[in-house]
């Protein structure tokens, strides 16, 4: 009498620890990516997060004096879970041929692709980085990467990753300040590092690319603890057999949500493609002012002008939005301030403009309702 044993199955708790042993290894930004395991098995798909903001330098204080209190405050964040599945089918003939190893091979892939699909996503929370987080480039430069390091203030020393495509990064490998990562030896991040510029170690990634809906071309500098990757369940693998057909389906799962948990270790050299409309989401808004007829127009820390551009208004009845992509704004009046405040008079819409000090080309655009008092 046959007897079947355990090498002669498929044992989906095996396959789930080899799956999660492979996981990150394809994943570009998990070097500079916290992993956070403490919400498995809490309810709920729909989590809220904080996003620390700095409590501002020391002050200095005298002799006998006192020592004013900072609040440390934070922003909190909504990330959605997601689940990220990929299956794969091995007949019996191969898996039994004694031909390499199928069932590793197929965990080998299933966590890659598991890991191209939240590369994808952390790449895509990056991607909403505020404009103060931005400079303005018209392609990658050493020079560009030398300014974009000013965002990072006093905290631009430390470990740091530059994520580029290949293009950018056949224009940085023939800047005489850029060191081969031959020459980096010990202090490589990690193996796909391919270079280093002004102490930014060089990545080259297909997820750095144009994208359609923002109308812009980002390449990353990030800094470890940028981003965060919080996992509802570990991987599961579920094998389903199929005796008609002699073979396996290994089934393989991760819920886990992503999120950006400091900005402030995160900036982008962006080049503009296009005039992107924005929405309620972005945090520019209309509000009353103190007098009749005025309103204010109230921009975001997030959202305040990068370097280089400046925000600009129309006032009109008419809520189409405004703006040409490469054609001067003409007419639009400088934004001064969340509490300056606006003489709307009967004008009912209330155009927002972010314009190249340079050429008064704009970039994005808004129509919002004026909101007069």
């Amino acid at each position: 009498m046959s007897v079947t044993m355990k090498h002669d199955l498929i044992i989906p708790e095996v396959v789930s620890d080899m799956v999660e042993s492979h996981f990150g290894g394809r994943m570009a930004l998990l070097p500079v990516t916290e992993m956070d395991r403490s919400l498995e098995g809490v309810p709920g798909d729909t989590l809220k997060f904080p996003c620390f903001r700095y409590i501002g330098k020391a002050e200095r204080v005298e002799e006998n004096g006192q020592v004013q209190a900072g609040v440390l405050s934070a922003d909190t964040v909504r990330a959605s879970v997601s689940k990220y599945a990929k299956a794969v089918r091995i007949t019996d003939e191969a898996r039994l041929s004694g031909f390499g190893d199928p069932v590793g091979e197929a965990a080998r892939q299933l966590a890659q692709a598991i890991d191209h699909a939240v590369d994808e996503e952390l790449f895509s929370v990056l991607g909403k980085l505020g404009l103060s987080r931005k400079l303005p480039v018209t392609a990658l430069s050493s020079d560009g990467v030398a300014d974009a390091l000013a965002l990072f203030g006093e905290e631009m020393e430390g470990d740091k990753l530059l994520f580029t495509d290949a293009e950018g990064f056949a224009q940085l490998r023939k800047d005489p300040n850029y060191i081969r990562a031959t020459d980096l030896g010990q202090r490589m991040i990690f193996s796909g590092v391919v270079g280093e510029i002004w102490g930014c170690q060089i990545v080259v990634t297909s997820r750095v690319k144009e994208n359609a809906v923002l109308k812009e071309k980002q390449f990353f500098i990030v800094k470890p603890g940028a981003l965060r990757l919080v996992s509802k369940r570990g991987t599961q693998v579920e094998v389903q057999r199929e005796p008609e057909y002699m073979r396996d389906t290994l089934y393989a799962s991760k819920h886990c949500a992503a999120y950006l948990y400091d900005a402030g270790r995160a900036a982008a050299l962006t080049v503009f493609t296009g005039l992107e409309v924005l929405d309620a989401e972005c945090g520019i808004q209309s509000e009353p002012g103190t007098s009749a007829g005025e309103t204010l127009l109230v921009i975001p820390e997030s959202m305040q002008a990068p370097k280089g551009y400046q925000w600009v208004y129309l006032l009109d009845s008419d809520m189409a939005d405004k703006g040409v992509f490469g054609t001067a704004v003409t007419g639009a009046k400088p934004w001064a301030g969340s509490s300056a405040p606006i003489a709307a008079g009967s004008n009912t819409a209330l155009h927002v403009l972010l314009v190249n000090k340079q050429d008064n080309k704009p970039v994005k655009t808004l129509t919002l309702l004026a909101v007069k008092a």
